[in-house]
């Protein structure tokens, strides 16, 4: 009988991960340079920046950090989105397989 789970270091390279990290952050990261640039496929990874910068300004630590540290989190926590993102996908592609 094949394992039920998928190997951590399968997950981290897989293309899904990627591709959904790059959906994720890319273009936010083109509009941020350019604001002419900025598309709809944006606006996923705007929101998550802005739920960030909520939650940023809510916690009395972190409020006096300028606004571009903001990256460091955003791009941790849409890395994270993004294994979750590639977890699903194989359990899906596990469950439904012949």
């Amino acid at each position: 009988m094949a394992s039920r789970h998928i190997p951590l270091r399968k997950l981290v390279v897989a293309p899904i991960v990627w591709v959904s990290f790059a959906l994720l952050v890319f273009p936010l990261a083109i509009s941020k340079i350019d604001t002419r640039l900025f598309s709809p496929l944006a606006v996923p990874g705007y929101i998550l920046f802005v739920l960030m910068t909520i939650i940023g300004n809510i916690l009395p630590k972190i409020r006096n950090f300028g606004f571009r540290l903001y990256w460091v989190p955003f791009v941790v926590v849409c890395y994270g989105i993004s294994l979750a993102v590639g977890a699903g996908y194989y359990a899906v592609c596990r469950r439904y397989s012949i």
